[in-house]
């Protein structure tokens, strides 16, 4: 699976198969772990994903923190998660 930028695979033929997202699991809004952990949990998540469509790249990965508050879920405490969209592609072979 290839990871780039639209710039990057310019010169390639390829097919868009659309934009996809995926998530890490949810965990307290106070858990002080490594954001790096988290976002490779995504982007994994985010492979599989593209892997189902048969995509050979994903474009453009873009990182969002989503928050799950307190009203959301009463009596238990905020969760947030990572979660990462892309463009996932077909590469044509030449």
């Amino acid at each position: 699976m290839r990871i780039g930028s639209s710039k990057e695979l310019q010169n390639e033929t390829l097919t868009s198969l659309g934009k996809i997202s995926a998530a890490s699991d949810w965990r307290g809004a106070g858990d002080a772990g490594d954001a790096n952990v988290f976002k490779l949990k995504a982007l994994r998540q985010l492979m599989r994903a593209a892997e189902d469509y048969d995509a050979d790249a994903l474009l453009d990965v873009d990182y969002t923190e989503e928050t799950l508050a307190r009203a959301e879920h009463p009596g238990a405490a905020p969760l947030k998660r990572v979660c990462a969209t892309a463009v996932a592609v077909k590469l044509k072979s030449a």
